[in-house]
């Protein structure tokens, strides 16, 4: 039996969304297919003083991949699109020397570098003005891949770059012409729309901002056009109706909406938790659709529950909303009396008590820790509910499932870490992260001679970048200059974490940052180059040229 709507409770969790002067959102949740709750929140424009309303537009940032599934789903239903043909066929700019199976680019797995990332590696930020061509041309010139296709998971918008581009490509018509004709028109949408340029007018889109340490706010500026990773905006109503298409499968007598919702596999078999342009995954037991959004103070999410037939809009033009959480915090209330198991922060309290790791008490697991291989960092914090990480800028909450294991599988793949005694009792943490395998180190207290450093210092360039970097000496160590132009966040100090290892940190926003892992290539004793990591794009090289 559905458990009864307490809605004062839901409207408690936004509360303070509507004092004086706060940016807030549009929230909507659907039994049945029909609205049975909605509640707007906040202003829309702060500097006007104008309320959100359910009219209000926002950037839905990555929920836009469930559009891009979902035409590419019914072409394939159509029998228009190989789910497993090799897309360079369709994009033979793409130069890459392995077959990427359409499907791969769909479940995230095709090990394509990430152009958001790559253009921040070579200095320019989400606030400087690219074009969607600008991010193919500097997808198109990449020659390697982060890793082998099939082997990870790691979250990457070029691949939905590429299958908008793909979709055109095959039905013969623009992107969008293709979504409106054939999804958004037939479903009664009318409020969806690209705004990939920063400076488009758009009827009743609310303004976006970040919070600020005094409290303020500022407003949130994002001028790289994302097309079919992230360039749609839309108001809660149209998602709503958006969902009504899960619902039913598909449209008409299309079905298409399995295609999406199988949940996909690494080329080792083991599964992952994201369909085509959809995260697939359980909540408390129950089957849940969903995806999430956001850009610099925006932030989305789009859920459906199919067993309980239960849905969730949640749109917000403030960067501290943590959409997600609201969708936990919003279930747990509204589903209450129907879920098969207790809440993972519950199941965590409870389980943390058991966590006994032979040699290693729990209190000296607190730290910082770099991986053998990649360098790249990991941080961890013991939490009542379970081990809080950062893992090289992507944040888990990890739950115990054993003595010494640990479970994250709220992302798009399952992230499981293990603890173990090294040696003198350090703990080392191995962790399986996407079909990534890392053995963390307690990172070192490591002061590298002058002679060390001034080895590094030299000018760099990538050819698949097309620019050039240099390394020289600040006034507290090594710093990175991205890109051959002059600006501040363009300086990146890097931090030695040993022999011929560093770490820089870019700050992008209030709670956005770019971890690079730097490691020295070296001919002999001569630097010859660097390998540089992020998130989302790994192992570019650069050649020293001086």
């Amino acid at each position: 039996m559905p458990t009864p709507l307490r809605t004062d409770q839901i409207d408690n969790i936004f509360t303070h969304w509507n004092a004086a002067g706060q940016p807030g959102g549009a929230l909507a949740l659907v039994r049945g297919g029909e609205i049975v709750h909605s509640r707007c929140f906040g202003l829309a424009s702060l500097e006007l003083g104008v309320p959100v309303s359910l009219k209000s537009r926002f950037h839905i940032a990555s929920i836009t991949k469930t559009f891009v599934g979902a035409s590419s789903a019914l072409l394939a239903e159509r029998g228009k699109l190989d789910l497993d043909g090799d897309v360079r066929k369709i994009l033979p700019e793409l130069k890459v020397d392995q077959p990427v199976p359409v499907r791969r680019l769909l479940g995230m797995t095709s090990g394509l570098r990430d152009s958001w990332e790559l253009m921040q590696l070579s200095g320019v930020f989400t606030d400087q003005a690219r074009s969607l061509d600008d991010y193919l041309d500097i997808a198109f010139n990449q020659r390697q891949f982060s890793w082998p296709v099939g082997t990870r998971n790691v979250y990457t918008n070029i691949n939905f770059i590429f299958m908008a581009l793909v979709i055109e490509r095959v039905s013969g018509r623009p992107f969008m012409q293709f979504l409106t004709e054939d999804l958004l028109t037939p479903l009664g949408i009318s409020a969806i729309r690209m705004r990939d340029e920063p400076y488009d007018v758009a009827e009743d889109l609310a303004n976006s901002y970040l919070p600020q340490a005094d409290g303020s706010w500022k407003r949130g500026v994002f001028s790289i056009g994302l097309g079919g990773a992230g360039g749609l905006i839309s108001n809660a109503p149209d998602l709503v109706r958006w969902m009504g298409m899960f619902r039913a499968g598909g449209i008409g007598k299309e079905k298409f909406i399995h295609h999406m919702a199988a949940p996909g596999a690494l080329s080792n078999g083991k599964p992952t938790n994201y369909g085509l342009g959809l995260s697939v995954r359980k909540y408390r037991g129950l089957d849940l659709w969903t995806h999430g959004g956001g850009l610099p103070g925006f932030r989305s999410v789009f859920a459906y529950m199919r067993g309980v037939d239960f849905g969730m809009v949640l749109l917000c033009n403030r960067d501290d909303a943590d959409t997600y959480r609201r969708f936990t915090e919003v279930a747990d209330i509204a589903l209450a009396d129907e879920f098969k198991e207790a809440s993972p922060s519950a199941l965590g309290k409870e389980r943390m008590k058991a966590v006994s790791i032979p040699g290693v008490p729990l209190s000296r697991l607190e730290g910082r820790y770099i991986d053998r291989e990649s360098g790249e960092i990991l941080t961890l914090k013991v939490r009542e509910g379970g081990i809080e990480a950062d893992k090289h800028g992507h944040a888990l909450m990890l739950r115990p499932v054993g003595a010494n294991r640990f479970l994250e599988n709220w992302s798009n793949i399952d992230t499981v870490m293990e603890v173990e005694a090294g040696t003198a009792g350090a703990p080392v943490i191995r962790m399986d992260f996407g079909g990534q395998t890392c053995a963390f180190d307690p990172a070192p207290v490591y002061e590298p001679s002058a002679a060390a450093l001034d080895a590094v210092v030299g000018r760099y360039a990538s050819q698949e970048l097309g620019t050039t970097f240099e390394v020289k000496r600040g006034k507290d160590g090594l710093v990175l200059k991205l890109g051959p132009g002059f600006q501040r966040r363009g300086l990146v100090p890097l931090e030695p974490l040993g022999p011929d290892r560093f770490v820089g940190v870019t700050e992008l926003w209030q709670s956005w940052r770019v971890v690079h892992a730097v490691r020295v290539i070296r001919d002999g004793t001569r630097v010859a180059g660097l390998l540089i990591s992020s998130d989302r794009m790994k192992d570019v090289r650069l050649d020293r040229t001086e």
